[in-house]
């Protein structure tokens, strides 16, 4: 490839991408386009989600296949040392077997690549100046189209997934394989689909106004996603209504997790308002339903525990429901 008059065609079908699964399959292929026949590319990125802070390191070999356990350790040492000794102004780092790439905003780097020579990884890695340039454009321009693509999923008072995310990750789960995994050789995690509501909310705005009102959709939030796992997916459906995507053995085990949630909502005092409850109904997703029909089944518990007490978690699969519409339900579906 002539890396002279490619980098516009190359940030062109990055920019170009609009789902994050397209950007990161086009980001390998122009990483192995341009590097594969002469160096090997390990190429990492922070693994954040809108759940929790966590931060992991993800090594993709572009060029060479597996990577061996040990020197995946060395590189994983070798990248966090780099972050930590890194100066601000540093995004390209040298080495006398490898250049480091960094990319990042002024303080915090986001990812980058190691380069090193394809043949027993000796020598000086020889890139030109205008290789080097266009990778550190390449990575800017990657994990930028990376925050847009994450900004355009997230509900902005929340900073949960927003509606629009909800039904593409649930139609996603539905028609694939993934709608279960192995957890070990005896046993398997299934997803989960729970609809959560703040019982009363109307109540609260009317007594305390928006304002606190919006404070407690923000606090119920922060509480949800200090409870669930990284990859679990919360998402705010709707006004004070909430969804939730998880994994795990079985409908007992989901019942467990959810009403942990509810009683840390309950448990917990809010400014002014003293006490917040929630209802929540849940069903296991499964490849039989449509998917307004899983969501109107979930809908279908949650106003079971709402008519029945609130401030409680109901599984669809134990109410023995003939189909029927639910009365009086507000939650608007698909």
């Amino acid at each position: 490839m002539q890396t002279s008059n490619c980098g516009y065609g190359l940030v062109k079908q990055l920019v170009s991408q609009k789902k994050e699964n397209d950007l990161k399959q086009c980001f390998s292929l122009i990483l192995q386009d341009l590097l594969s026949d002469r160096f090997d590319a390990y190429f990492f990125s922070k693994k954040c989600c809108h759940i929790k802070a966590q931060i992991e390191f993800q090594f993709t070999v572009h060029a060479s296949g597996v990577m061996h356990q040990e020197e995946y350790d060395a590189y994983l040492k070798l990248f966090k040392n780099a972050i930590h000794e890194l100066p601000e102004h540093i995004k390209l780092l040298k080495q006398s077997t490898r250049t480091l790439f960094f990319a990042k905003t002024d303080i915090h780097p986001l990812g980058g690549l190691i380069i090193t020579n394809k043949a027993h990884k000796e020598g000086k890695v020889l890139l030109t100046d205008k290789e080097e340039g266009l990778i550190l454009h390449l990575l800017d321009v990657y994990f930028l189209q990376m925050q847009l693509l994450h900004n355009s999923s997230i509900d902005p008072l929340s900073q949960l997934l927003n509606r629009q995310s909800f039904e593409q990750k649930l139609t996603e789960i539905m028609h694939s394989e993934g709608r279960f995994q192995q957890k070990n050789l005896d046993q398997e995690q299934h997803w989960f689909l729970a609809i959560l509501d703040i019982d009363h909310f109307k109540q609260v705005n009317d007594t305390f106004g928006h304002v606190i009102g919006d404070e407690v959709i923000v606090l119920v939030s922060q509480l949800l996603k200090s409870h669930f796992r990284f990859d679990d997916l919360l998402f705010r459906y709707g006004g004070e209504e909430f969804a939730i995507l998880f994994m795990t053995d079985n409908a007992e085990q989901a019942w467990k997790v959810l009403d942990r949630a509810r009683e840390l909502v309950a448990n917990t005092r809010f400014p002014q308002v003293a006490n917040v409850t929630m209802s929540i109904g849940f069903i296991q997703v499964g490849d039989d339903y449509q998917l307004s029909e899983l969501v109107n089944k979930a809908d279908m518990a949650l106003y079971h525990s709402k008519d029945n007490g609130r401030n409680q978690v109901t599984d669809y699969q134990q109410l023995n429901i003939v189909q029927h519409a639910v009365s009086g339900s507000d939650i608007e579906l698909f």
